[in-house]
């Protein structure tokens, strides 16, 4: 296979004379001061997303060539399951290089001590809980050592570490990680059970496994990661922010909690709420059509409840889809009054006064509930989604919002957060 060496300031990446002709590909050269980011993963075809443009593809087993998305043109010689390095360039012909090779880890290093403009190094993690192993991301710092250490902890649906879903690719948690590394603050993200490559099954998964594998996540973080001295944040958006209550109210020893769209009502009261935000929220046309036959959104919801509460069974059809009806019950009866008088790590909560799928108004509660210290925000603009938008809130806004980055001032209040109370814990 190609063959990645560093030498006199430069990366030089060579291809046997067959992998040029099936990938179309050249020998490259680039410079170690064009590198953001080095990481090393044990799925490289999980990398290499996106159409083939031009390459070869030995399905299965090898791919080498172009593969390109959304302005993304990444460089691939790797088998699949074989160790590789991933480099993130800037400015030039690539923008990600994905290099198979068995010496991965040895590899990342020396580019990472060549590289002085680096920001962050990126490794694989397996971690187990209970009969499944949750994969996911390690990040460090590139050319510092960190100062503290955080669990991002996704929302809600079939997310993988980066806080995506096949529809909607919130890219939230990445966006963090990598917003920390710049700061000197190390993460650990992961695909949630039965996503991405983790083993089990997300359908038959509840609020209580999610919360079982969050916990086994920090363990590792705790105790198995690089510095484990390194105070350590919870990190949580909406789903992730009530997992992060649950896991704070039995960890005295947290450094502090971020809670990003966290409710502070019932689950029941808190789908009740939502159901009258999409009411309100819809569009003068499609309100007269579902008011033509007499349809009750509110009314539904309500029905939906009822048949919830008397299954017992992991999974439901409803509406013509199977749901995880455990999960749903489990937030139904998830109540922070329960766990938020237990938090006594500093606390950061945020909700924007945009979100249709959190009441803002329950910050107030977590501000009243929570005993330690307790900063909370409403940020005008901001949804759920975690994007600002100027416009009138909206659901069908969602799927334009995604194509914006996370918001920046959000991402910077959490960020400085941290970084303000990890150097109070030195």
């Amino acid at each position: 296979m190609a063959q990645l060496t560093v030498s006199g300031g430069r990366l030089g990446l060579r291809f046997e004379s067959v992998e040029k002709a099936l990938g179309l590909v050249q020998d490259l050269s680039v410079p170690v001061s064009a590198v953001v980011s080095v990481a090393v993963t044990d799925a490289p075809f999980s990398v290499a997303k996106g159409l083939r443009a031009p390459g070869f593809a030995l399905p299965g087993r090898t791919r080498i060539g172009t593969w390109r998305s959304a302005g993304q043109r990444t460089l691939v010689a790797a088998k699949k399951n074989q160790p590789a390095v991933v480099i993130a360039l800037r400015g030039g012909k690539y923008s990600t290089l994905v290099i198979g090779t068995g010496a991965a880890a040895e590899l990342a290093e020396e580019i990472l001590a060549a590289a002085p403009d680096a920001v962050l190094a990126e490794t694989d993690v397996c971690v187990r809980s209970g009969d499944v192993v949750l994969s996911g991301t390690h990040v460090r710092p590139a050319t510092t050592e960190p100062v503290a250490q955080v669990l991002l902890l996704p929302g809600s649906g079939e997310v993988d570490r980066n806080a995506d879903h096949r529809r909607i690719p919130l890219g939230v948690s990445r966006d963090l990680a990598h917003a920390f590394a710049a700061r000197g603050i190390a993460s650990l993200r992961y695909d949630k059970r039965g996503v991405g490559r983790s083993t089990g099954s997300y359908l038959h998964a509840g609020i209580s496994d999610n919360t079982a594998d969050a916990a086994a996540m920090l363990a590792w973080l705790q105790k198995a990661a690089h510095a484990t001295d390194l105070p350590v944040f919870l990190v949580g958006h909406s789903e992730g922010a009530m997992i992060a209550e649950l896991l704070a109210a039995d960890q005295s020893q947290l450094a502090g909690v971020v809670l990003l769209a966290a409710p502070g009502t019932t689950g029941e009261k808190t789908m009740s709420w939502q159901t009258r935000q999409l009411a309100q929220a819809l569009p003068p046309f499609v309100g007269a059509v579902i008011k033509l036959p007499r349809i009750d959104i509110t009314k539904q919801q309500r029905k939906s409840v009822a048949k919830l509460r008397t299954s017992s069974t992991d999974t439901l059809r409803m509406q013509g889809r199977t749901i995880n009806a455990r999960w749903q019950r489990e937030l139904l009866d998830f109540d922070p009054a329960t766990v938020l008088p237990h938090i006594t790590a500093p606390v950061l909560a945020i909700t924007g006064g945009k979100d249709l799928q959190v009441n803002p108004d329950d910050l107030e509660i977590i501000r009243e509930q929570v005993p330690g210290p307790v900063e909370v925000r409403r940020p005008a603009n901001l949804t759920h989604l975690l994007r600002s938008d100027p416009k009138p809130a909206s659901f069908a806004s969602y799927k334009k919002l995604v194509r914006k980055p996370t918001d920046a001032d959000t991402i910077d209040a959490v960020t400085d957060w941290i970084a303000a109370h990890a150097s109070t814990r030195v």
